[in-house]
């Protein structure tokens, strides 16, 4: 497929005309990572907006002590890498392939020229920052206001609502979620986060298979965050 064809299958862009696509697409690079390989690192220079193709990607930062918040996971047609590229300042998050994934890249000054005289996208992406930023927001409130059952409970309902997949026994959540990728998505650490799962198994909620968990009564979570 050439790079106007994926242009178009992209949400950013699918409302551009050709005469709009032509120049993004002629300066376009084309990438491929494996899953589990680094996208790039939080602090390096940031000189590259990254569009999936296919694929998923996790955005995560590192806290002084080493442990994981993961913030984000983008899917097909997501974006991310543009905070730094905006603000030319060094990257702010790390990012990380969660399964073999595809990407379109978009240097600075291509990306730049292109808001300047598209402003479709420009509104897109404003969007797209404002509607991250409240479930930023909504985590590290999160992080303060409820223990970590309840941390987990949440982000479990959150993961049922975008990546369940319906079952006769529940809903199997369509991620590989190790204790390490729970811990990380609700900030904190892996024996935390597995005693809280520990104690929705116990209480039949749940049932973790390997990197697989099925929600056998959703409802319930909710009872964990009323």
């Amino acid at each position: 497929m050439d790079k106007m064809a994926l242009l178009r299958r992209i949400p950013l862009f699918n409302d551009l005309v050709p005469e709009q696509l032509a120049p993004l697409a002629d300066v376009l690079e084309q990438r491929s990572y494996q899953k589990g390989q680094t996208i790039l690192y939080q602090g390096d220079e940031g000189d590259s907006l990254f569009v999936i193709m296919c694929g998923r990607v996790r955005i995560y930062t590192l806290s002084p002590d080493g442990h994981e918040l993961s913030f984000w996971i983008c899917d097909d047609g997501d974006f991310f890498g543009e905070m730094a590229l905006l603000s030319g300042e060094p990257r702010s998050a790390s990012a990380e392939a969660m399964q073999d994934t595809e990407v379109l890249v978009l240097r600075r000054k291509a990306f730049r020229d292109h808001l300047l005289s598209n402003p479709p996208t420009a509104i897109r992406i404003i969007e797209t920052l404002s509607q991250r930023l409240r479930r930023t927001n909504e985590s590290v409130e999160g992080l303060f206001a409820l223990n970590v059952t309840q941390r987990v409970a949440r982000k479990l309902l959150e993961l049922v609502d975008r990546y369940g997949v319906a079952e006769r026994e529940g809903v199997m959540i369509d991620l590989d979620l190790s204790q390490e990728a729970i811990a990380s998505l609700v900030g904190t650490t892996r024996e935390s986060a597995n005693r809280a799962l520990s104690h929705l198994r116990d209480q039949g909620i749940v049932e973790v298979e390997r990197v697989r968990i099925r929600v056998i009564q959703p409802d319930r979570l909710l009872t964990f965050i009323d």
